[in-house]
């Protein structure tokens, strides 16, 4: 097995998609403990990544082309970082880019179909093989690890996060007197509107944890307008009133308040993925997404999804709609039934 002494792990994408990465790390430190391992990310997905013990580095590109100054900047910063590993994990053009321009002598990324001839043969000293379809992401990314000699072992999410955010969540729960495993987090929201459910479906959630269970709810999203939208829907339906922090709290705030929930309630989203990574039961929805990719990474989650044959279709809705009936037609009775009985089973009712 080769010895590296700096590494670079390239994730161009969403919150979640570097959360679910995470496992990466701990096994290249595992492999190589006196490495310095850094990341590239997106800008605004840093937080999925900043505390992380682990972690010697961590560079954000601009979304978008950005200004060539701040490009040339980040680039002359990773060429003085002289890596001599390079994985890109992100399957796109810039991540490719980044990967060359890093200097590294070894620069490791996977082929994907159509790729252009000036990646293969120009950018990538090593192309692996696209992996099997079907396979959870957190599969697909360890894939360029094992491809480097290491057989990583009970791979897990990680999420950390710092006191200031600590301090805030307990002080929040405390106004409120609120303990840590006596309420649960929903948040309904997704990064897309047709990976939600439905206004009504989320209120009757609400309503039964509020009314049957005794376990107070409280609402989390982000300042995305669609969520809000959906989020005053939620509320102008309820007949229970939840404790409502959509828009509050950050990324770090969001891990620490999950954390101490009894469990999670969502879809298809990056919360969905912080609630594993800090082991807190999730119980989810899915719809055009597929959970053999994308499902709640470990063990004691629940997924909940139509037994349809269409599912998971990956489009943006039914027949172009924006609407994904396979989501819009869960009854709230069905969701109810299977959340009672998971919860009885895990102890969480």
């Amino acid at each position: 097995m080769a010895e590296y002494s700096r590494i670079l792990v390239i994730k161009l994408k969403q919150p979640g998609d570097v959360l679910v990465s995470t496992p990466v790390l701990a096994a290249l430190k595992e492999a190589w403990p006196e490495a310095r391992v850094s990341y590239l990310v997106r800008r605004g997905t840093e937080e999925m990544l900043a505390d992380h013990p682990l972690l010697d580095g961590l560079y954000a590109a601009e979304r978008g082309r950005g200004s060539w100054r701040e490009s040339w900047r980040l680039i002359r910063e990773l060429r003085r970082q002289r890596f001599d590993l390079a994985l890109e994990l992100s399957g796109g053009d810039r991540g490719a880019f980044f990967a060359w321009a890093s200097g590294a002598g070894e620069r490791i990324g996977f082929a994907r179909a159509r790729q252009p001839f000036w990646q293969r043969c120009g950018l990538f000293t090593r192309l692996l093989p696209r992996p099997p379809a079907r396979l959870h992401m957190v599969e697909h990314d360890l894939e360029a690890v094992r491809a480097l000699g290491v057989s990583p072992r009970s791979p897990r999410l990680q999420f950390f996060w710092n006191r200031e955010a600590e301090a805030k969540i307990q002080a929040w729960l405390a106004d409120r007197r609120l303990s840590p495993q006596n309420y649960a987090v929903m948040h309904p929201g997704a990064g897309w509107r047709f990976k939600c459910w439905t206004p009504q479906g989320y209120a009757r959630v609400v309503e039964s944890l509020m009314s049957d269970w005794h376990l107070p709810v409280v609402l989390t999203g982000s300042r995305a307008e669609h969520e809000g939208e959906l989020l005053r829907e939620i509320l102008a339906e309820c007949r229970t009133q939840p404790l409502n922090l959509a828009g509050e709290l950050t990324l770090k705030e969001l891990g620490a308040l999950i954390a101490k929930a009894r469990f999670f309630f969502g879809m298809d989203s990056a919360p969905m993925h912080l609630a594993a990574a800090v082991d807190t039961p999730a119980a989810v929805l899915f719809g055009p997404s597929g959970v053999f990719n994308w499902g709640p990474w470990g063990t004691g989650h629940l997924v909940i999804t139509k037994d349809w044959e269409c599912v998971p279709c990956g489009r943006d809705g039914c027949q172009g709609s924006k609407v994904s009936r396979c989501l819009v037609e869960l009854s709230p009775e069905e969701v109810l039934q299977r959340l009672s009985e998971w919860a009885a089973a895990n102890q969480l009712k």
